[in-house]
């Protein structure tokens, strides 16, 4: 797996995380129905992971499948009953401020941190529950591995207690088409506006 050069180290809970320094430059960007496989991934890119994945419908997938389209990716998990409601909320009020032209060039992208609890049934209930459509937002269960290397990467700090629940961090990440983290928003209550004018940028030619 290729570098992450962008980012630095740290430890928390046991854990190596990386912290990113601020938005990646010059990334590049090309439309969804272009053949993007056909150039070398960015060094930053999150796509460079070769973890595999189950998504609400129990298909298996990799990160690498959301190429060619602008991805914004948030952590979660089902049973969260503070944090992750409001960070719903967020990307729900996020993509509303996308314009309809633009929103089905955007993937939304759910990771569940709580690889135990949050089976692909369990997710696809709480899609359903959500109102997510299914042809935009994305849900995925991974192994504790495949979770860990996620949140290093997208610098989410994560810890389980005593009775399963998770204290963690609130980001989303725009992710350009060839998976670089073009913008990041931190904590709950974040302005739409901000967001929507980073995706703005990422689909741009």
């Amino acid at each position: 797996m290729k570098q992450f050069f962008l980012c630095s180290g740290f430890l928390f809970a046991g854990l190596v995380f990386l912290g990113c320094q601020g938005e990646s430059q010059g990334s590049t960007s090309t439309a969804p129905n272009a053949d993007v496989s056909a150039r070398e991934l960015p060094e930053q890119s999150l796509y460079w992971l070769d973890s595999t994945w189950q998504d609400q419908t129990g298909q298996t997938r990799t990160l690498k499948d959301f190429r060619g389209h602008v991805t914004v990716e948030a952590m979660i998990f089902t049973n969260c009953a503070y944090a992750c409601p409001r960070l719903l909320a967020d990307l729900k009020a996020l993509e509303k401020e996308v314009p309809k032209r633009q929103r089905a060039d955007v993937r939304w992208l759910l990771i569940s941190m709580d690889s135990d609890r949050d089976t692909p049934e369990v997710l696809q209930a709480y899609a359903q529950e959500q109102g997510l459509d299914p042809n935009r937002w994305t849900l995925l269960h991974g192994d504790a591995d495949a979770v860990r290397e996620v949140a290093a990467l997208t610098n989410v700090r994560y810890k389980q207690g005593p009775k399963g629940d998770f204290s963690h961090s609130n980001i989303i990440n725009i992710l350009s088409r060839d998976g670089e983290i073009t913008h990041q928003l931190e904590g709950l209550g974040v302005d739409p506006t901000e967001g929507a004018q980073a995706i703005h940028k990422a689909l741009q030619p």
